[in-house]
């Protein structure tokens, strides 16, 4: 039993984008585990987190999210789908 408790407490490992965009949720959210499927609004995320998020994913992985893309789907894994659609997009 203690090992499933340290395994439920450990957080979610990310991979590619996903990684990128989860350590970017964490520092602007100031949270140290989000699950994939846990809404930014919900954790206490707005139009200004948005828009740092944004800001960040663009930094770091080249890509410029839409708006729109966080409200319709305002998660890490939604977010992360967007983004690797859209860096696919971009490669010739």
């Amino acid at each position: 039993a203690a090992a499933d408790t340290a395994t439920a407490q450990e957080p979610p490992a990310y991979v590619g984008p996903a990684a990128e965009v989860a350590a970017i949720w964490r520092e602007v959210l100031g949270l140290d585990d989000i699950k994939p499927d846990e809404d930014l609004f919900d954790l206490g995320g707005h139009s200004l987190t948005v828009t740092r998020i944004g800001a960040r994913i663009r930094k770091r992985l080249g890509v410029d999210v839409p708006l729109h893309v966080f409200f319709d789907t305002p998660t890490i894994t939604g977010i992360s789908a967007a983004v690797i659609t859209m860096q696919n997009e971009r490669r010739p």
